[in-house]
């Protein structure tokens, strides 16, 4: 599998662009489900696509998905897009130059993480991630309380975390990972 990837990693923020074989395509579009594509909206396609990116790019850097597509049984409304573990320390990056003993400050394992994913073909309605908002964040930590009452999974914390994509035509779709969106709970 020949595959390019790249990525900036700066503070809580990641930048990447991944190109190649290696990149998952939407399943209704393979040649077992030909003529499926066209029946799924295309902002349904596109969220898909983003979807599948934003795990393949989760395990590329060690993470391990849990669930992906959760909704819950009753009272809740809505979707969590991916639940995964980070396995840095307290779910933490050591921060560029800072002392690795400060480490032994955050709480020990990985951080349990929800991670929302925008994908756009465009920014004619703006970046990505501006779709997340105090009231989509508000809904999301219900959402992850809820997933976490009903999941006994050991976690050091956790956290939001949203991943934007901006797929472009006939080049390397643009990932943009948030860190700690909002501020970490729990």
């Amino acid at each position: 599998m020949a595959e390019q990837v790249t990525a900036v990693a700066t503070g809580r923020t990641a930048i990447a662009a991944r190109s190649g074989d290696g990149v998952p395509t939407d399943p209704a579009e393979s040649p077992d489900n030909a003529g499926a594509s066209s029946t799924r909206p295309s902002h349904l396609r596109t969220g898909r696509r983003g979807e599948d990116l934003a795990a393949v790019y989760l395990k590329d850097i060690g993470w391990q998905i849990l669930e992906r597509n959760w909704r819950p049984n009753s009272g809740l409304r809505g979707e969590l897009d991916i639940i995964a573990l980070d396995p840095a320390p307290g779910g933490r990056d050591p921060e560029p130059g800072g002392d690795i003993d400060r480490l032994s400050e955050v709480r020990e394992g990985p951080a349990l993480v929800v991670v929302e994913v925008k994908t756009r073909s465009s920014l004619r309605q703006g970046p990505p991630a501006a779709a997340v908002d105090a009231r989509k964040l508000a809904r999301l930590r219900a959402l992850a309380a809820a997933w976490a009452a009903a999941h006994e999974v050991p976690h050091a914390g956790l956290r939001l975390d949203v991943v934007s994509i901006l797929l472009r035509e006939a080049q390397p779709a643009l990932l943009r990972h948030h860190r700690a969106v909002g501020a970490s709970w729990g």
